[in-house]
């Protein structure tokens, strides 16, 4: 049987599923840059930007996955020396310092997309766009970063366990 994913844990899915297709798309852009230029077809003049703007999705897609799966690098030869109740009390330190951190950079980020915004900033490369557009994925990232952090931190039992 199944068990049930929250909303969270199926957003986050969706959203690394995201990154993923987007990563293939990338190599895709890659492979057919790189041999269009090589045969002398043609030469994709926006694939460079392209290749820049795919890159920042696919980090800030994937963000929330990886947090939740601890596929971060993790050192931990101070932690893994403490008693279990020192280490309960080490992981909720550090979950609490990740939602502050996330907290600030939600609200940092809302503030720059405001502010680029509201100057009508444009972005003018290979595309032309309004620049508010590149940051306007932040905070929806840093908020289900906050979100996790937060789920730690109300139900540490569903904070997964330590890969060795």
């Amino acid at each position: 049987m199944a068990s049930r994913r929250s909303v969270l844990d199926r957003l986050i899915d969706a959203l690394a599923v995201v990154a993923g297709a987007l990563l293939c798309a990338l190599v895709l852009l890659i492979l057919v840059d790189v041999m269009a230029r090589y045969l002398r077809w043609f030469s994709l003049a926006w694939g460079l930007e392209a290749s820049e703007y795919i890159l920042y999705a696919v980090t800030f897609l994937g963000a929330p996955w990886v947090l939740r799966e601890q596929g971060h690098i993790a050192i931990d030869l101070v932690v893994e020396r403490l008693s279990e109740r020192a280490r309960r009390k080490a992981r909720v330190v550090a979950n609490a310092l990740g939602a502050v951190v996330c907290a600030v950079l939600l609200y940092v980020a809302c503030g720059v997309v405001w502010q680029s915004y509201a100057a009508g900033t444009m972005v003018h490369k290979s595309f032309v766009f309004p620049e508010w557009l590149v940051f306007a994925g932040m905070p929806p990232i840093f908020l289900l970063l906050l979100a996790v952090y937060l789920r730690w931190l109300a139900r540490p039992a569903s904070f997964p366990a330590v890969r060795r």
